[in-house]
């Protein structure tokens, strides 16, 4: 659906444009571009209601940074280094793997 909801957006996007050198009403282009805005933010809702969340894993070296931050006294900072690396992780996740580790 979201190439669709695309095409539909480029669709009405050019009929706006062709609007202005074919000297169509105003009213007419204005509508073009709301129909284009509301298929544009159908796709790229389309898009991100799709997407899978990308699991947390920790190599070697970001477990041996986290275990550096918390060994001088900087969790904050290592919480905040979590959710640098990983951004769809909420800060109460990053906490707990901190924690954990």
């Amino acid at each position: 659906m979201r190439y669709l909801a695309f095409i539909l957006a480029a669709v009405f996007s050019s009929a706006a444009i062709a609007g202005v050198w074919l000297d169509w009403p105003l009213s007419i282009r204005m509508v073009s571009i709301l129909a284009a805005g509301a298929f544009l933010i159908w796709g790229f809702y389309d898009v991100y209601s799709k997407q899978e969340p990308e699991p947390i894993v920790l190599d070697d070296e970001k477990k041996e940074t986290i275990k550096r931050l918390k060994g001088e006294g900087k969790t904050h900072v290592a919480v905040q280094q979590v959710q640098l690396w990983f951004r769809n992780c909420s800060q109460d996740e990053a906490a707990r793997i901190v924690r954990e580790l």
